[in-house]
């Protein structure tokens, strides 16, 4: 029997219920426009990267190398062959810009060795030669059936909301490692949209750009500081 002066616990409890299910139903929603924010955000972030470091290019003549050491200066690249690349975090006090995505991780970036040696300014005639990582190519998916872009002078991305470390680790989402030790640690990245842990290639959540090296010849030209 009903309580005078208000609710029965039963009544109060289904109320409860029904509330907490109304409110679960709207943070599926909310959760899901939050993590689209976010990647927006991040392909934004990445836009301003490639003009910090096209701008760099023509002011130093050459790409900056990567941070490896995580205070946001560039350490020096391993070599000056096009025929190697060097990887670590995007330099982010050396360009004077934002360093972390919108997940709070470092952005990470590649440069081929030959854009980015201190010293040795790249020329329009630089591309990658050889068979190793210095000829940085990204292509639709791990097997390489289609490929975007080949001779880049430089990667930049985010391993996206997953980190890159929940498993599974999705066959694309592995070409786009940091880990040196792993075997696709190399030459090749992969670029598309979000695919769900039931994709063919598994989970991707990677958000990658990358710079033309006709774009960036253009810019450095249109600079007066090529050929």
């Amino acid at each position: 029997m009903k309580d005078a002066y208000g609710f029965t616990l039963v009544e109060m409890a289904v109320v409860l219920v029904i509330v907490g299910l109304m409110l679960g139903g709207l943070m599926i929603p909310l959760t899901a426009q939050m993590d689209q924010s976010r990647v927006s955000e991040a392909r934004k972030d990445l836009s301003e990267i490639k003009e910090a470091l096209i701008g760099y290019a023509i002011a130093n003549g050459r790409l900056p190398c990567p941070d490896t050491d995580g205070d946001g200066i560039e350490n020096a690249c391993g070599t000056t062959t096009s025929a190697e690349s060097s990887q670590g975090n995007l330099p982010w006090v050396t360009l004077g810009i934002e360093g972390t995505d919108p997940w709070g991780r470092h952005y990470q970036y590649r440069v081929n060795d030959a854009f980015g040696a201190v010293g040795t300014p790249f020329s329009l005639s630089t591309v990658g030669t050889g068979t190793t990582t210095g000829i940085l190519r990204i292509c639709a998916d791990y097997v390489c059936a289609a490929t975007l872009a080949i001779n880049v002078p430089a990667v930049i991305y985010s391993s996206g909301k997953n980190g890159a470390v929940q498993p599974p680790v999705g066959a694309d989402e592995l070409e786009n490692t940091t880990d040196k030790t792993n075997a696709k640690f190399d030459r090749t990245f992969v670029s598309h949209e979000f695919a769900s842990s039931g994709a063919a290639n598994g989970e991707y959540d990677d958000i990658l750009t990358w710079i033309s090296p006709n774009i960036l010849f253009n810019r450095m030209v249109a600079a007066g500081k090529l050929p």
